[in-house]
């Protein structure tokens, strides 16, 4: 497959804005080398979301609805992508079926992980930023929050306040005065690499509610 993708091989230098958020988009790319910044402008500020590395996918909106893009990604090193528009996507497709499936599966898991963090920065409490956000790691897992019953404890390996900060958009500090309350409460225990949930149901209940006073006072 590398041979099929050096075909559409494309290369930026540190710093180098890929794509601008709103603007019209109809290529979607592959990381094959390097890293990149996913940056989203929130109340003014510049924050960012994620920085992927290969062989993750972005941009990928353009190709299945044509919609406005809905970030900035910026090359964080050198970055190296295959750069694919639809006429020359389905002609991949069309040359590797098999490759065709996973990459399929690929975009929908991207798909539903971009709008799961869409969910966690719509929220206007930075409270319920941070506590979505260790729902969305739970759901990672394959758990359910809303339908968990267990009263074992889940731990979140490989997670820190530094990790959860950076998918809710929040700063290290902000994010740490909620990892200790909830820690201080008992719903949440921490360690050096990981963050265990002791209480779900608890959590998925306050972050529920939150949603809902929000989306009650949007009516108003």
């Amino acid at each position: 497959m590398a041979d099929v993708l050096d075909k559409f091989e494309r290369s930026y230098a540190p710093g180098d804005i890929i794509f601008c958020e709103y603007e019209k988009g109809d290529e979607f790319y592959i990381i094959k080398e390097g890293k990149v910044r996913i940056t989203k402008i929130q109340d003014n500020k510049e924050k960012t979301l994620d920085i992927l590395e290969p062989p993750a996918i972005f941009g990928e909106m353009a190709i299945i609805e044509e919609a406005p893009r809905s970030a900035t990604t910026i090359a964080e090193t050198n970055v190296k992508v295959a750069v694919f528009k639809k006429h020359n996507f389905y002609e991949l497709l069309a040359s590797n079926p098999k490759w065709a499936l996973s990459l399929i599966k690929i975009l929908s898991k991207r798909i539903f992980d971009a709008t799961r963090r869409l969910q966690i920065l719509s929220l206007k409490e930075n409270e319920a930023k941070v506590l979505d956000t260790i729902l969305m790691l739970v759901e990672w897992k394959g758990i359910i929050p809303a339908t968990y019953q267990e009263t074992k404890p889940i731990e979140l390996e490989e997670v820190k306040v530094e990790d959860i900060a950076h998918w809710c958009g929040l700063d290290l500090k902000e994010c740490e005065k909620y990892i200790v309350r909830y820690v201080n409460m008992g719903r949440l225990e921490r360690t050096a690499n990981k963050i265990i949930v002791k209480n779900l149901p608890d959590i998925y209940r306050l972050v529920k509610n939150k949603r809902k006073l929000q989306f009650a006072d949007n009516e108003l």
